[in-house]
């Protein structure tokens, strides 16, 4: 038997972890799909609204219900065609197409047009799911009913007689709607459908002639928020009247879905009376997370990688003292005990553990008292500052690397547990850190280990770059893409800033709220909002106002993906108020100076000590006339 190839072990790993998408092969996804917590509610016969942002795992839940896809599952648990309780099929909105649907030309009725255009998109997966439903079940599908869809599409001159005949002229018919709505003043004729009436003579044919037998339809729509807001209310008219054997499965971004107004703009889609809605961050992400990952390392053990079986034992993780001794306390420890030499104190911490001496150090620049006092302090409640050491311990190794220049990791981000916090409820950022970390631990053409298990200096810096690719990113995913890339990295500045200068700060600032004046705070909360929405920040309720002048009380913070890059505390612990006018200043030509008033006025780190990866953007901190976010 030949050595396993290392390049075709990392290649496994990287194939593994790296392709996390729902548009896998049909193989893998069967092989590698890890059933969400909430399945069960999303089976359910009334409608349902997924709600999470990109790579949440929507589109892949939203697979699951496919007709296929089900049968699959069912068969690898010993079950059968028998035991399907529904077929799902899904729609996936794509952007250029249905913007398309939107002009100034008024000799078209837009809503009419899109209407058809969407019946037409779902009796097409419907004529798939006919064909199917006639092979597993053995049962014919009579050519009148299908000559009746035809009719319903306004495919006047179909003459076919079979599912797949269908197929082939509604395909035909989207090209010819597609060809008009790009030149609307053309004399080509098409023949529109009415609203959803196509899609519910389809699904009560089916269920007349015996194919469903009792079971249910799930029409699945995925991007939901590609949708213009008129093309909302159409479907949401489609959904709020949906009744069996039709039921609709609806995937949308946090805040995507804008218009909840049906056909007549009176009737409004609610929840819980219309549809029954599913926030996926809500719904045990951590332990769905771990299944995931653990399949893919039992998938890589079975190629014949060696990997630990648990992902407690992949990820390397450090225990505080570990850390603190890793980023310098060993030197700043030696630096309290040169300064005790020659007290009744020297001897009692000479014998701790440097990463418990060096804290003293900490608490003096945080204090300001001298060192031999807070040393005798330490002696006589020992208890005392064992607490405080518990709960600033963590704030105080971000202080550590002050001043420690050319140094490439100054904060460690590593452990099963961290790379679960980064990824805050998103399973596509939980695969890439490990698929990144991968890439750092056999990069520089190291030898494959015995056994692979991700160093914390890898995971680190796999972090940081999962970190720089999404912030690069928003550019190109959001509609204010720029503004808010400047935005998250004025609001990361200020809180690298806080996490480094103690003196007179509450330690672990990593969240805030809006304070000013109201059309202001209006302004910077919509583009908040979109940042949300394409995980730029994540906001909840405020649980309590911290001064007068606060306006509202939405607390939003930075996506933790970015914390490694911005080297703050991924903890959600304390909050700080920002003026909504210094924030609409970061988006002007001196963002230097709005960052600069958002730490009120104290110094900031010197460009010559900033991380590489903050360096990178000097020119955004610096009180230059552009200001531009550059890279």
């Amino acid at each position: 038997m030949s050595e396993p190839n290392p390049q075709t072990q990392a290649a496994t790993l990287r194939q593994l972890f790296g392709d996390n998408r729902a548009e896998w092969p049909a193989a893998n996804f069967r092989d590698l799909f890890v059933t969400p917590t909430y399945l069960t509610k999303l089976e359910a016969r009334r409608p349902c609204i997924l709600v999470g942002g990109r790579g949440t795992g929507k589109t892949t839940a939203l697979q699951s219900l496919k007709f296929d896809s089900c049968l699959e599952r069912l068969k690898d648990a010993g079950q059968s065609f028998g035991d399907q309780e529904y077929f799902g099929f899904l729609i996936r909105i794509n952007k250029n197409r249905v913007r398309s649907f939107h002009g100034r030309d008024e000799t078209l009725d837009w809503a009419k047009y899109f209407s058809h255009y969407f019946n037409l998109l779902a009796c097409f997966e419907l004529s798939s799911l006919t064909s199917w439903l006639q092979d597993q079940s053995g049962k014919a599908f009579p050519k009148e009913a299908i000559q009746a869809i035809a009719t319903d599409l306004g495919i006047l001159d179909f003459s076919g007689t079979s599912a797949p005949e269908l197929d082939t002229a509604i395909k035909n018919q989207i090209s010819k709607l597609q060809l008009k709505v790009n030149n609307p003043t053309s004399s080509l004729e098409v023949v529109l459908s009415m609203a959803e009436s196509p899609i519910r003579t389809f699904v009560d044919a089916l269920e007349e002639h015996g194919l469903l037998d009792g079971r249910i339809i799930f029409c699945c729509i995925d991007e939901y928020e590609n949708l213009l807001d008129y093309q909302q209310a159409i479907l949401n008219t489609y959904i709020k009247h949906a009744s069996p054997p039709l039921s609709y499965k609806i995937g949308v971004r946090k805040n995507g879905l804008r218009n909840r107004q049906t056909l007549d703009g009176q009737d409004l889609l609610k929840t819980p009376d219309d549809y029954y809605e599913i926030e996926i961050a809500d719904e045990g992400f951590e332990y769905f997370a771990k299944q995931v990952a653990s399949v893919r390392l039992r998938a890589a053990r079975a190629s014949g990688v060696p990997v630990p079986g648990k992902l407690s034992e992949f990820l390397q993780d450090l225990s505080f003292g570990e850390e603190a001794e890793l980023l310098g306390a060993s030197r700043v420890a030696r630096a309290v005990l040169q300064e005790l030499q020659g007290t009744d104190e020297f001897e009692y911490f000479q014998s701790k553990p440097a990463h418990e001496t060096y804290f003293l150090k900490y608490w003096q620049s945080s204090e300001g008292s001298s060192l031999t006092n807070l040393a005798k302090d330490w002696i006589a409640n020992e208890r005392e500052w064992q607490v405080r050491l518990g709960n600033y311990g963590y704030a105080s190794l971000f202080w550590l690397s002050k001043g420690n220049k050319g140094a490439r990791i100054r904060k460690y981000y590593c452990g099963e547990r961290i790379f679960l916090a980064l990824a805050s409820g998103n399973i596509r950022y939980f695969l890439e850190l490990i698929d990144c970390s991968v890439t750092h631990e056999l990069s520089d053409g190291k030898a494959f280990p015995t056994i692979l298990s991700l160093s914390p200096k890898s995971q680190t810096l796999a972090a940081r770059e999962v970190g720089e690719r999404r912030l690069n990113q928003l550019e190109g995913l959001a509609d204010h893409g720029v503004q808010l890339k400047r935005l998250v990295l004025a609001i990361g500045k200020v809180f690298f800033e806080l996490a480094r200068e103690p003196l007179g700060k509450t330690p672990e600032v990593t969240s805030f709220v809006l304070s000013g004046k109201a059309n202001e705070i209006s302004k910077i909360s919509d583009m908040l909002s979109e940042g949300v929405g394409h995980l730029a920040f994540e906001v909840e309720p405020g649980t309590k106002l911290t001064s007068r002048a606060e306006t509202r009380e939405d607390e939003y913070r930075l996506h933790r993906i970015f914390s490694a890059f911005f080297e703050i505390s991924h903890r959600k612990k304390r909050r700080m108020t920002f003026d909504a006018q210094d924030l609409i200043a970061v988006l002007g030509d001196h963002p230097g100076r709005a960052i600069s008033s958002m730490l009120e006025n104290k110094p900031q780190v010197e460009e010559d000590e900033l991380p590489e990866q903050l360096a990178l953007f000097s020119a955004f901190y610096g009180d230059t006339e552009t200001g531009a976010a550059q890279k």
